[in-house]
Order: C-alpha cells, then structure tokens, then sequence
C-alpha cells in the first residue's frame, strides 16, 4: 500500500495471531498508521478531542476502503 491514507477512512488490519480487525485511520505516518475503533473516532470528534489511537505496522494495514 503505496498511497497516502485519509484520516477517518476505514481500513482492516492483522492484527498479533492473525485477526483481522476493522478500524479507523488517526493518522498516516509513513511506516506506521495510527488508527482506533470507530467509536473511539467518532466519539473523539464529537468531543473535540484527539482520539485514542494505536500505532501498526503498514505492512499490517492489508485493506482501505473510501
């Protein structure tokens, strides 16, 4: 995945063990995407605030969706 990801855009990602989990794109720093769980995007938002998000791997983000 060569391109830049949009903060909000909804992506899957492996997870450790292998699950496949479906998050939200916090930010794309290059080698590492910082996302969270949808909730926590949304409801950051709402609130005006920076969502609680998690560093993975790029080679981990396997699908983006617009």
């Amino acid at each position: 995945m060569n391109s830049q990801l949009e903060r909000g855009q909804p992506v899957k990602v492996r997870a450790y063990g292998g699950e496949i989990l479906e998050r939200v794109v916090v930010k794309d720093l290059g080698r590492t995407v910082i996302i969270a769980d949808a909730q926590e995007f949304h409801r950051a938002i709402s609130d005006n605030r920076e969502p609680d998000g998690v560093g993975f791997p790029r080679k981990d983000v396997i699908l983006g969706q617009k």
